[in-house]
């Protein structure tokens, strides 16, 4: 990798030799001429190495020391000493520097010298990082799984965190785009400030402008009181605006306006509030396409998707599955409960199951696992019977449509919430008009009125 070397060098013909070595190693190089250009590129971090003549004027050795450490990746700093009749009566390199080099010195003594620093340096840079993103780790702890496909979107989260740009979390219902967005934020330098989640598709269209950018009173019917939208609501936080393509066309143009303005109008106010708080949007719906079909506007779309983060469904993720269903057992059993693991039979029906859930499916099957097994192991009965006998076998099978798995899936989130049609909607990631819309198509308002009524 090329770094920045600052040359503080007073003699012209040392400093073009300093010059030139550093050049033919790949680094960028500049010779500082005063005491005022080498302390502002300490400061302003335009220097990765300074080599610097011990003797340059007005050159404070304790001060030089104190300003390379001060970044957050400090400099090397290399002293070069007067002359080599100096170096017993010098004493040891002092604290803070890194090498020391003695006139007259040749070109090839300095390309060892810088390499050594440069090679420390590297490997000291290696090691923050991996730090780092040890640190980002942990913070990450909601999210479980070390196959190659999360391991990428790890990288991303540590990547985009330390940032405030927009970013765009796709994926199916149930691989845990909030929990990306909770990475993000809590590992991002405003995580100390509110972390504020928006289901677009739960609200109401009635409502829905009001929550978000909130109102004053009298400016609709019921409005007793002026209220805080919650994107202001957010401060410096963050806001998650999941399932963002539920948002209807006519707010879409709002929320962009806010967004490039970084600020909103609530209903009923001529008075505008600053926004500044990081967008966070997720989205299980193709976007283009909607984009193509005039239901989601173009710019909106881009304003989101700065970054993009892309959730593999947990069918292309298997390996995962033993981590998961652990650590939902130990969620939902504790570390005193009676089931304590998994039986050879029910894992490997885990495993062979295509997860049209995906995680919040697994999830909920094992937290159903744990209210019904006996222990002190879950059996293959314990399990849904959409797992018991909808698994792929060695004898090949018909695959079921779209349509068959989006309406089982539906009637299982309705026995599972007892017909509660706003609870079905939570555990299947969609919005609230996406239920009562799919319910009816599927012709399965009996089966939620049944189920109610149990």
């Amino acid at each position: 990798m090329g770094y920045r070397i600052l040359i503080a060098e007073p003699e012209e013909a040392w400093a073009k030799i300093c010059f030139q070595v550093a050049a033919r190693l790949g680094h960028e190089a500049a010779i500082a001429d005063s005491l005022p250009r080498i302390l502002q590129a300490l400061d302003r971090g335009e220097a990765d190495v300074l080599l610097a003549n011990e003797s340059f004027p007005g050159l404070d050795q304790r001060e030089l020391a104190k300003r390379a450490r001060r970044r957050m990746r400090p400099v090397a700093v290399v002293l070069i000493g007067q002359r080599e009749s100096n170096r017993d009566a010098a004493g040891p390199l002092p604290q803070g520097f890194s090498e020391r080099i003695w006139k007259p010195f040749g070109a090839e003594e300095l390309r060892r010298v810088l390499e050594s620093v440069l090679e420390r340096k590297t490997l000291s840079q290696e090691n923050a990082l991996l730090r780092e993103r040890l640190a980002a780790r942990r913070e990450l702890g909601a999210l479980v799984g070390s196959s190659s496909k999360m391991q990428r979107v790890y990288d991303l989260i540590v990547k985009v965190a330390p940032t405030r740009h927009p970013v765009l979390v796709l994926g199916e219902s149930g691989t845990g785009k909030e929990l990306v967005a909770r990475a993000i934020h809590s590992f991002g330098p405003a995580n100390q400030e509110p972390f504020v989640p928006i289901d677009c598709g739960a609200l109401s269209p009635q409502l829905i402008e009001s929550e978000l950018f909130g109102h004053v009173r009298g400016a609709f019917t019921g409005a007793n009181q002026s209220r805080t939208g919650l994107l202001a609501a957010a401060g410096k936080g963050t806001v998650f605006l999941d399932e963002i393509g539920e948002l209807p066309i006519e707010l879409q143009a709002k929320l962009l306006r806010a967004l490039q303005e970084k600020e909103a109008r609530p209903v009923g106010s001529n008075q505008r509030i600053p926004l500044l708080a990081r967008i966070i949007a997720g989205t299980n719906q193709h976007l283009e396409g909607a984009i193509t079909r005039g239901t989601f506007r173009k710019d909106l779309f881009f304003r989101l998707n700065v970054v993009s983060i892309k959730l593999p469904p947990l069918r292309e993720r298997k390996e995962d599955i033993p981590a998961l269903a652990y650590r939902f057992l130990e969620q939902f059993a504790g570390a005193g409960g009676e089931i304590q693991s998994l039986s050879q039979e029910a894992l490997g029906r885990l495993m062979s199951y295509d997860w049209p859930g995906n995680v919040r499916e697994l999830e909920n099957c094992i937290q159903r696992a744990v209210t019904l097994g006996s222990g002190p192991e879950i059996q293959l009965h314990d399990l849904p019977s959409s797992l018991q006998y909808g698994v792929a076998g060695s004898e090949p099978r018909s695959m079921p449509t779209l349509r068959q798995v989006e309406k089982r899936a539906i009637l299982e989130a309705l026995e599972a919430s007892s017909g509660d049609r706003l609870r079905a909607a939570k555990l299947l990631g969609i919005g609230k008009t996406t239920i009562y819309r799919k319910v009816k198509e599927y012709g399965l308002e009996n089966s939620a009125r049944s189920e109610a009524a149990r």
